[in-house]
């Protein structure tokens, strides 16, 4: 069952002229996927950002070599989200605890109930996450995916942006990322500015991630401009939107 949800404090978020819900299945997967997006968002003051991390990262392999039990790969993988949150400046961040590798195998009321419950007070304008094929195939992306298709039924005024990468990007990302989304299917493209840029890359190193948006010179960091996409469902823009909220109406 999911921890209970503190939903108190979206009320007031619903104000904003736009409400942006990020929803993942572990500590880590918004940091390579819209860090950037994130940051840019709660720097608008019409803008609320909500963040909504399914599990606590307990299922990590990365602190094999520690030896360490779950529980205390829970804490420390939390601490790491809480830290992003603050760094990124999202308004709210909710984990409902539920388990890290077995998304698929829980009643899918379980799954469902805590991604309803906050779409429902915050009535999002945009939400964010992966798409069906979970960048890498892993089970938890894939059921999360779906999941937030499920609870977006109904709502077709609620834009759902999933992240993707462009060929190029999987390319340098290999074999961590195996799902590369053609160009014509990218429907937005932000091109991260420098504070964003910055934001992002501090987010990685805190969940020691696999990627860096740094190149190492003789003299000095070179921090690389990146670019997040976003494939949005049941739309198409071509040329790609350079702003999720583009298009919608605003909040009454």
């Amino acid at each position: 069952m999911p921890r209970s949800l503190d939903l108190a404090p979206l009320h007031a978020l619903r104000d904003h002229k736009h409400r942006l819900l990020a929803v993942f299945p572990h500590p880590d997967d918004e940091s390579y996927g819209c860090a950037g997006a994130l940051k840019r968002a709660a720097a608008d003051p019409d803008v609320a950002t909500v963040l909504l991390c399914m599990t606590d990262g307990e299922g990590s392999s990365q602190f094999d070599d520690e030896n360490l039990d779950r529980e205390t790969i829970a804490l420390r993988r939390t601490v790491r989200m809480e830290r992003v949150a603050e760094l990124t400046r999202v308004d709210v961040l909710l984990m409902p605890g539920l388990p890290d590798g077995g998304l698929g195998r829980i009643p899918l009321s379980d799954l469902l109930e805590p991604i309803r419950d906050v779409i429902t007070v915050l009535d999002p304008t945009v939400v964010i996450g992966h798409d069906i094929r979970g960048v890498n195939g892993h089970p938890d992306h894939i059921a999360a995916h779906w999941a937030l298709r499920m609870a977006l039924e109904g709502r077709p005024t609620t834009r759902f942006a999933q992240v993707c990468y462009s060929p190029e990007v999987a390319a340098s990302a290999q074999p961590r990322l195996l799902f590369p989304t053609p160009l014509d299917r990218i429907d937005c493209r932000l091109a991260l500015e420098q504070v964003e840029i910055e934001v992002k890359e501090q987010c990685l190193r805190i969940h020691d991630a696999h990627i860096s948006l740094v190149d190492e010179t003789e003299t000095g960091r070179v921090l690389r401009p990146p670019v997040e996409c976003f494939e949005f469902w049941g739309e198409s823009h071509q040329p790609p939107l350079d702003d999720l909220f583009a298009g919608l109406p605003e909040a009454d």
